[in-house]
């Protein structure tokens, strides 16, 4: 995500220096346009969480006892070689962290569950004000809707060596990240699928 944050900063910001006269000035009110328009996206998205936070009790954040409860003993056929989990707050926020990592026959999954007051803001605003689509001669990154959820996958395929990385918002409730090595991203999908991320929101 950092990444399409920096190209879109730098478009707004070289696209009036590509012009002269009129076309410089129109260049300056379409970017203007744009970065309000991509303010109000996020202004809207932070409406909506608060709306939705404020009235969905099931909204709110899990513990790391619970989060860690949620990561299964074996995933895709891979076994749980470690668990941890995490729990921190300051200034009235708290926030919780559960990490698996499952391994067998070359391929590993790292899976992260983050759960808890304010963690969800800058992903979910992120994900609700951006749209997509990079393919490359290697792989791809893109945003997607899964299971109901926003989020974004990337995938590389250097000669030979696969890795696949999938994030995921559910609901206002819990962040969801696999890193995976050795695999595809049609596995790395059904490891999603065996999660049961709704059952999370």
């Amino acid at each position: 995500m950092r990444r399409i944050a920096q190209a879109a900063v730098l478009l707004l910001t070289l696209a009036p220096l590509a012009c002269g006269g009129d076309a410089a000035e129109e260049a300056a009110q379409t970017a203007a346009d744009a970065m309000q328009q991509a303010a109000d996206a996020l202004q809207s998205a932070a409406n909506d969480m608060q709306a939705n936070s404020e009235g969905d009790g099931d909204s709110e954040p899990m513990d790391a006892q619970a989060l860690q409860d949620r990561l299964p003993d074996e995933l895709v056929g891979l076994e749980r070689v470690s668990s941890e989990r995490q729990s921190m707050g300051a200034v009235g926020m708290q926030m919780a962290t559960a990490v698996a990592v499952y391994e067998g026959d070359g391929k590993q999954i790292e899976l992260r569950l983050s759960s808890g007051g304010g963690i969800m803001a800058g992903p979910a605003m992120a994900f609700a004000m951006v749209d997509f689509d990079r393919t490359t001669q290697t792989g791809f990154e893109r945003t997607v809707q899964m299971h109901g959820f926003k989020g974004m996958q990337s995938y590389e395929n250097d000669g030979g060596e696969e890795s696949a990385d999938l994030m995921l918002i559910i609901g206002n409730r819990v962040f969801l990240q696999m890193e995976s090595t050795g695999m595809s991203m049609d596995e790395l999908e059904e490891a999603l699928d065996e999660l049961d991320p709704e059952s999370m929101n």
